[in-house]
């Protein structure tokens, strides 16, 4: 019998098809066609043969049977990327029926390359003969959000087909394309050529309905050949290494080719060139080309095999990986290699084929180094045995480590025996954690069937479940188990498993999802989460935040993006101007409830929180807390004065459109889908929408990318005009625009004025200026300072300035009552001053500025004022800092003080005298060093600051000037002493 898929047969003949099949095939098409005569599946069914296989005739020979074409029915074939679809819409059409020599059979119903969803949905929802539809992963996605991503529309959709059929099934090439396969309730048939590459992550498998053909039966049944390895020299240009490629080739017969693979675009118009030059056929692929070139050799994608120039190389860096089908081909030339086993084995695949099943010549494989040998050999070791040795595919490979669990042992104080992980009552024996996200429930939410979809979530994230608990009726409890390989360890192989659990807790329009792993997509995707507004309720007023991370709402290039700030309290430190700007990101804070001390953690974004609290980790405990959680949300309080000094949540606008458009990423964590691409640079991260799009530069090109608002999903959807090679490295699933948006990795300024970031709208106005707890909580009214006669003043004949001056209220009241009575106090005014007073002791050091306005001129609000006291203030910081090792001008602290119009007076008003000022300073900057010290600069302002009249006149709608650029001064003195770890303190009049 003949399979080979490149020499068609000279006549054709009418016979079934199975006479004309392989052993393996005819096995593999029954187990498929077993599966489909079944009244109800429990899973998909599965097809593992290697590459050069026939698995294609396997595909064309099961769309052929009765249960579609000939039943009237339809059928969705699947292929990872477009090429390899039109590839087999030609295998199935006609292709392998030429290569097998017999007629198309009538059964088979017309083949049809799907171009868009909408023509798809639109023709399959019309009457219309039997068709069988070929596309690819991503065009299922694409379908699916077509219907809305419904699975009630997507299940009506696909009602009158048999099955969908998916080659190469372990590609995931689309975010969610499984779930959209899934979604349509229909058979489904998985066929792949690489079982090492995790067949049951996507879907649920069938466990009756499962055939594998090995490598090792190939070779034995002569379907495949066994490959040689050569190790070249070290070769370093690229014209060496054509020419160490052509010396091997001349042992090939005329009709034999060889491929080449690079590393890079460049690589392979070298390498293609160098072969043409030489008078060589050639072919060089790669999709950065525009076709043809100079000399005619060079192409974006592979012709399909109607079309395929008859040439001896063909040099590519992915295009020939899979789908090139050419039993011609016994020759492979490495010049760089690849990053992974799959696509090495996939690669050799291109080699070993025997379609006459003749004792023929081994196919040679060269390279630079012996990693293509050992690799092929690990891939043969692994491939030995009746079914492989992968978790991955291998469902008994999990029991067998579940089994191998101790039945019973002593550990942390308890002696414990084996659970059983299959029970519905598993989740009794969980340790819960105070950990969830809370959604908005999605209308008319059956519970579940959400959980089913969350359920295959978890499987598609390389977790198995083992069970499904319902403790409530409004509760599902998954138990699954995640399995991978030692990260520790570079190419043996040592699995490691971790149990996991993932809750969903429906409250009426609240959903709690606590998982232990990542947050499943059907999470993402169905649902969103509960604004930063409502979030604040779990913050509320008393709760003393000690952590806090920011996201800054200003979008221009200089801003600073994001800070973060630690402290005991974080309403104790000083707020900056800039603050309004900043939305809070995460948040940690603790406070009393019910006398039980609870620390809570809660994350804007995901609408994450989590609470750290005595507990036995029972469900009861976890759902009193879910149940606490909604009533507080429900509450509306208002938030922790730290949080309110900044922007402010806001309700999602109807319709926002965006002005200007910064993406929030970081570079780094991408990787190249490609082995030879540099690494990736964002140059320009954005900038202003003109007409929906803006603009972004990426690698020094330039890229257009339209932003639109989605009412459903209630997320910005970007849509680039080109897509970028790049992916996650966080999920690997993910390339660069589907992170962007599945993750919202962007901040958007709207025409309305707010700021979209974080999944939230906010305001960027303060709120906050006239609150008790904000800046005017650093406000000490003394009502004598409103009655000052001036600043200094005349001293009695006991050398004392008089109490009606702001330094006789420093000197003789305010100092004396703060100090011990072992203080030393010097006026060190005039001059460079650092102050006017410096007061210290063993464990103190206060800096007073002093500022005043004649009683006959005084005032309420003086800007004008505070411009030169704090002007003061913030210029000698420095001399108060830790580390600091400049020296002031102290010359003169042991002179007499006067004015000519005042004094003189005695500089030490109190303390021990040192002979010069530089001892003076020693001694103070000594208790400056010692880090036990307290650090404090006080701002003693007379007749031109009133605490109440600038309270009353920053809770107007409109506040005045002077009283906007009074806070704004006390605010940069505040902010700028706390980054010194200076205390600041106003006193003023009341």
């Amino acid at each position: 019998m003949y399979s080979g898929f490149y020499e068609p047969r000279l006549t054709h003949r009418k016979a079934p098809v199975e006479d004309v099949l392989w052993d393996h095939q005819r096995s593999a098409l029954t187990v498929l066609r077993e599966y489909l005569s079944q009244t109800e599946t429990r899973g998909a069914a599965l097809v593992s043969m290697p590459t050069g296989t026939g698995k294609s005739a396997v595909i064309a020979s099961l769309l052929a049977g009765v249960e579609f074409g000939a039943s009237g029915r339809d059928a969705l074939v699947l292929a990872p990327w477009s090429g390899l679809s039109r590839q087999l819409r030609e295998d199935i059409d006609s292709r392998v029926w030429d290569h097998l020599g017999v007629s198309r059979p009538d059964g088979l119903a017309p083949v049809v390359q799907v171009r868009s969803a909408r023509s798809f949905v639109k023709h399959v929802r019309e009457p219309h003969a039997a068709t069988t539809f070929v596309t690819t992963m991503a065009m299922a996605l694409q379908i699916y959000k077509e219907v809305d991503s419904d699975p009630a529309q997507m299940n009506a959709l696909f009602a009158g087909f048999t099955a969908i059929v998916v080659d190469e099934c372990h590609y995931e090439p689309a975010p969610g394309w499984s779930a959209a396969v899934r979604a349509t309730n229909a058979p489904i048939c998985l066929l792949t050529a690489t079982p090492f590459r995790n067949d049951n992550r996507l879907f649920i498998l069938d466990p009756d309905a499962h055939y594998r053909y090995s490598h090792r039966d190939a070779i034995r049944d002569r379907v495949l050949r066994e490959p040689v390895f050569l190790v070249l020299d070290t070769v370093r240009s690229v014209s060496a290494f054509v020419e160490a490629v052509l010396n091997q080739a001349q042992a090939l017969s005329a009709h034999e080719r060889v491929i080449i693979r690079c590393g890079n675009s460049a690589d392979v118009e070298a390498i293609a060139r160098a072969l043409h030059k030489r008078g060589e056929t050639v072919i060089g692929v790669h999709e950065t080309f525009k076709s043809g070139g100079p000399s005619g050799i060079l192409r974006r994608s592979v012709p399909s095999p109607s079309d395929r120039p008859d040439v001896r190389y063909w040099v590519h860096q992915n295009k020939l990986i899979e789908g090139f089908d050419d039993p011609r081909v016994s020759m492979l030339a490495i010049y760089e290699d690849f990053g992974s086993d799959r696509a090495r084995v996939q690669q050799l695949g291109r080699t070993i084929r025997n379609p006459d099943r003749q004792e023929t010549k081994a196919p040679l494989v060269v390279s630079h180094d012996p990693e293509m040998e050992r690799a092929w050999q690990r891939y043969r070791r692994f491939d030995e045995g009746d079914t492989p040795k992968s978790i991955a595919t291998d469902p008994a490979g999990v029991e067998a480590l579940l089994s191998a669990q101790p039945e019973s042992f002593y550990w942390d104080r308890l002696f414990r025996e084996s659970m059983d992980t299959g029970s519905s009552d598993s989740w009794k024996q969980i340790k819960f954690r105070l950990n969830t996200v809370i959604r908005q429930t999605p209308s008319q939410m059956d519970l579940d069937v959400f959980v089913k979809r969350v359920a295959q979530d978890i499987i598609s994230d390389n977790r198995q479940v083992l069970s499904i608990g319902s403790p409530d009726s409004s509760t599902r409890v998954l138990l699954h188990l995640g399995v991978w390989n030692s990260p520790v360890l570079r190419e043996a192989a040592f699995v490691e498993m971790a149990l996991g659990y993932t809750v969903v807790h429906q409250n009426e329009e609240l959903l709690f999802v606590s998982d232990t792993g990542s947050l499943p997509e059907t999470v993402r995707s169905d649902t969103s989460p509960i604004s930063a507004t409502q979030l604040h309720s779990l913050l509320p007023a008393g709760t003393r935040i000690s952590a806090i991370s920011l996201a800054n709402n200003d979008l221009s290039e200089w801003s600073v993006r994001s800070r973060s700030l630690r402290a005991r309290d974080i309403q104790s430190i000083a707020s900056e101007v800039g603050d309004s700007t900043f939305g809070f990101a995460t948040a940690q804070g603790s406070f009393s409830n019910n006398d039980e001390d609870v620390v809570r953690y809660a994350g804007a974004k995901h609408a994450r929180v989590s609470d750290s609290r005595k507990m036995r980790g029972t469900y009861d405990e976890l759902r009193r807390w879910y149940d606490d959680l909604a009533v507080s949300l429900r509450s509306g309080a208002a938030p922790t004065t730290a949080i309110a000094r900044y922007s402010t949540p806001m309700k999602s606008p109807d319709r926002p459109l965006a002005a200007h458009v910064l993406l929030d990423i970081d570079d780094s964590r991408f990787e190249p889908l490609d082995d030879g691409l540099p690494a990736l640079t964002i140059e320009l991260t954005g900038g202003i929408v003109d007409d929906g799009v803006f603009q972004v530069e990426i690698n020094g090109e330039t890229i257009d990318a339209s932003i639109h608002w989605n009412e459903e999903t209630l997320r910005f959807v970007v849509a680039p005009s080109k897509e970028i090679p790049y992916r996650s490295m966080i999920d690997s699933r993910l390339t660069f625009w589907q992170f962007v948006n599945r993750e919202q990795a962007i901040r958007v300024a709207t025409a309305d004025g707010l700021v979209y970031a974080n999944r939230n709208f906010w305001a960027l106005q303060r709120t906050d200026s006239a609150s008790e707890n904000g800046l005017l909580s650093i406000l000490e009214p003394i009502a004598a300072l409103a009655a000052v006669a001036g600043e200094k003043g005349n001293l009695d004949a006991g050398g004392k300035w008089k109490d009606d001056s702001v330094f006789g209220l420093v000197d003789n009241a305010l100092l004396p009552e703060e100090l011990e009575d072992d203080a030393t106090v010097l006026c060190t005014d005039l001059g460079a001053e650092i102050a006017d007073f410096i007061g210290f002791t063993r464990r103190r050091v206060i800096f007073v500025h002093a500022k005043s306005k004649k009683e006959s001129k005084a005032t309420k609000v003086s800007a004008a004022a505070l411009h030169d006291v704090v002007s003061q203030a913030n210029k000698n910081l420095r001399y108060l800092t830790l580390g600091n090792t400049d020296h002031p001008k102290t010359d003169y602290w042991t002179n007499a003080w006067t004015t000519g119009e005042f004094g003189p007076a005695a500089r030490l008003r109190r303390g021990d005298a040192q002979p010069s000022g530089p001892e003076y300073w020693k001694a103070i900057d000594a208790v400056i060093q010692s880090h036990a010290a307290m650090r404090e600069v006080w701002l003693v302002l007379g007749a031109c600051l009133s605490k109440g009249a600038l309270q009353e006149e920053l809770a107007k709608q409109s506040p005045s000037p002077s009283a906007l650029q009074a806070h704004a001064l006390l605010t940069s003195a505040w902010s700028s002493a706390q980054q010194c770890g200076v205390r600041l303190r106003v006193f003023c009049s009341d």
